[in-house]
């Protein structure tokens, strides 16, 4: 369960912001920045890190390994006619269309910073812009009028001073 640790309402051309912790077990918390930001306010910045804040005696102040993974799930109102695009890193185009499983994306096919779920019904599409270097594979899960735009940072030992962080930004975007 989250606890919401501060809430930045817009004050004089501010931000708006919400930071939300959970703890999550073995001296680890989950802290998740929700931001508005003022100079772009159709866009939601989001950013996840895992924080070692008391990892145990003898550990030399480090956590186990662990992987940090951000899975919002969304919506599909028309399923037949949405889909997931993207370049890869390699410079390939692709289209993921609806079908049972995970695909996931790594390494030259990961998304090159920026993947778009498209609704062709509906004229829109939702991107969503990420930092390649904090993201070590994507995934894509279609589910029963859902999917899910995945990703996982590399795993790794964190501490207070080297959390794991994944920042990514959304946007609805017109597409003709």
């Amino acid at each position: 369960m989250y606890i919401t640790c501060r809430r930045d309402l817009e004050h004089a051309g501010q931000d708006e912001s919400l930071l939300l912790e959970c703890d999550i077990g073995g001296g680890l918390v989950l802290q998740r920045q929700i931001t508005i930001p003022k100079d772009d306010p159709k866009v939601i910045q989001i950013d996840s890190s895992v924080v070692g804040r008391k990892v145990g005696a003898g550990s030399g102040g480090y956590s186990r390994l662990i992987c940090l993974r951000v899975h919002p799930v969304f919506s599909v109102l028309h399923l037949t006619d949405t889909f997931v695009s993207f370049t890869s890193v390699n410079g390939s185009k692709h289209e993921v269309w609806p079908e049972y499983g995970q695909k996931f994306y790594e390494g030259d096919l990961l998304p090159n910073g920026e993947w778009m779920l498209v609704d062709k019904c509906l004229g829109l599409g939702l991107v969503n812009r990420f930092n390649v270097g904090e993201v070590y594979k994507c995934f894509i899960d279609w589910g029963a009028g859902t999917v899910s735009l995945g990703m996982w940072s590399e795993e790794r030992p964190v501490s207070k001073q080297s959390p794991l962080k994944i920042s990514h930004k959304y946007e609805v975007r017109k597409i003709s």
